[in-house]
């Protein structure tokens, strides 16, 4: 078994090693709560990227297992909040269309559309940013990792968002981050 001293000086014939012996302990962690081939192996994937990514903070102290195990832990809990914020977005515009079908008023079509079409007027990665923090709820510097931009970069762009949909939206903006915030 490779020498953690021997990844943290960034030795690939080490990496290689690690990864042949533990690939298939970590997919068979993975499939135990997925039971998705495709969603194990990109999991599979991150843990190694994320081990070789910060193999300058392993332990040597404590076993290469236990730190290999802890990455893919994470791992799949930011798996598992990512795809509850996108199920509870599909259930919420999904509850929302059949509202507008049954009651038209606040919640009907053409006020989705009128939010929908100021939104992606929004510059792209303003959009981007304004989507990620408000309807797939992550944190600035969740957002500022994804996009490889400062959270600095994120507060300002969502300010500006907000401020432009303030004044394209008037009294709806209120609506529509309440709705965002039900998510």
């Amino acid at each position: 078994m490779p020498d953690i001293l021997q990844l943290q000086l960034g030795n690939a014939a080490a990496f290689e090693s690690v990864y042949r012996e533990y690939h298939t302990r970590v997919y068979a962690f993975m499939w135990r709560y997925t039971r998705e081939a495709d969603v194990c192996e990109e999991l599979v994937q991150e843990v190694f990227v994320k081990l070789w990514t910060s193999r300058k903070t392993l332990n040597p102290a404590l076993a290469l297992t236990t730190q290999l195990f802890q990455i893919a832990k994470t791992v799949f809990i930011d798996y598992h909040r990512r795809t509850s914020r996108r199920i509870r977005y599909i259930n919420m515009t999904e509850h929302l269309a059949e509202d507008a079908a049954i009651a038209p008023g606040v919640r009907d079509i053409a006020l989705l559309r009128q939010v929908s079409t100021v939104i992606d007027t929004l510059p792209p990665v303003r959009r981007e940013v304004f989507l990620l923090g408000k309807v797939q709820g992550l944190t600035y510097p969740e957002i500022a990792k994804e996009l490889s931009i400062s959270p600095k970069t994120v507060e300002g762009h969502m300010s500006k968002a907000l401020k432009f949909l303030r004044h394209r939206l008037g009294g709806l903006l209120h609506l529509v981050l309440l709705w965002f915030c039900q998510l």
